[in-house]
């Protein structure tokens, strides 16, 4: 994967470029799904069980920050991020964006349509986020339709114009009349993306938005994502389990491991200092391009637990490498090991 000049020069000194102001601010989020117990559970009587999705975590986005979240696929991500756009209930815990409650605003409908237009989404698969039956123009334009924002046809023309310049469709009259299956897997969530940005948002959550495509893409679509920030002071809360673009496109990285945040930090910190046993196993997979130089790696033993039924202690420690019987007894709180670095363990960090 390349990056342009432009690109690599702008990754160096992001985290000085945010603002000490939180665009959002999420305070111990939990998010439950409750499991249907069944004739046979109702008629046992048998206590109600739930999936702990998201139990308990605490973050910050600063305007004009990239927040990536990364980890293993089941460990809460996007339930986090749907919960953030008010799309999920949440179970306990608040979020606030620029300090107003996202769920009270989902109760009045001006407010609502404040935060639609603030927080957008962009999804993983392109080839599923889009109407098969809707041209290019059609989806771009929908988002204005839906919100009243353009009072005539050519100011619809000129937004969606400008946002499909935006996403790097050029020359975007070229692509009004296409519908989906006639692009590619770039071009798909260049759409998408366009899709989000016509409505001009504070805060942008991407979700796995290079996963489906292909390797030469990947690096086009977050040098996009890199631009918008830098021209437009876009937030955005970039979620993957790909560890290779986190260090590439992100100032801090938070890491979840069975619905909860092990370890948070800046992106270059916890990439090349990680403390936590199982962000040190993620980073020691990551591909090294030069072939004389190999990591030791860590291959984590056993499956990630029931999110029904958590371990007691640290979630981690029946797959630690180098847990002790305390571990099992002790939940780890967030703790700061370095100026703005955190990790929740009990161990030491070597």
């Amino acid at each position: 994967m390349s990056f342009g000049a432009y690109e690599l020069s702008q990754m160096k000194s992001n985290t000085d470029r945010a603002s000490e102001h939180a665009l959002l601010e999420v305070k111990d989020l939990r998010k439950l799904f409750p499991i249907s117990r069944g004739i046979v559970g109702s008629l046992l009587r048998q206590p109600p069980r739930v999936v702990h999705a998201v139990d308990g975590i605490s973050f910050q986005i600063k305007k004009g920050e990239i927040l990536s979240m990364v980890g293993e696929s089941g460990s809460g991500k996007t339930t986090c991020a749907l919960c953030c756009t008010g799309l999920q209930p949440i179970s306990e815990g608040e979020i606030l964006l620029e300090g107003k409650n996202v769920f009270e605003m989902e109760e009045d409908r001006q407010q609502r349509r404040k935060l639609r237009q603030s927080v957008q989404m962009i999804f993983q698969d392109p080839y599923e986020s889009l109407n098969p039956r809707q041209t290019v123009f059609d989806t771009v334009a929908e988002p204005l339709e839906t919100h009243h924002l353009v009072s005539c046809k050519e100011e619809k023309i000129e937004r969606v114009l400008n946002a499909l310049e935006e996403a790097g469709l050029k020359p975007p009259q070229e692509f009004f009349d296409r519908l989906p299956q006639e692009l590619s897997g770039g071009q798909r969530q260049r759409v998408a993306i366009a899709s989000g940005l016509v409505l001009h948002p504070k805060l942008l959550i991407a979700d796995e938005p290079v996963s489906m495509l292909d390797v030469s893409i990947r690096a086009e679509i977050l040098n996009l994502l890199l631009r918008l920030r830098d021209e437009h002071d876009i937030t955005i809360l970039y979620i993957t389990h790909d560890l290779a673009t986190t260090a590439h496109i992100a100032d801090r990285v938070a890491v979840m491991y069975l619905g909860v945040i092990v370890e948070i930090g800046p992106a270059k910190t916890v990439i090349e200092t990680p403390f936590h046993p199982y962000t040190k196993a993620l980073m020691s997979v990551i591909p090294v391009p030069n072939p004389r130089r190999r990591r030791t790696r860590l291959v984590l033993e056993g499956e990630t637990p029931n999110p029904i039924n958590v371990p007691s202690g640290c979630r981690f420690h029946p797959r630690c490498p180098v847990a002790i019987d305390e571990c099992s007894r002790i939940v780890p709180a967030l703790e700061e090991v370095e100026p703005g670095h955190f990790k929740a363990c009990i161990l030491s960090s070597q």
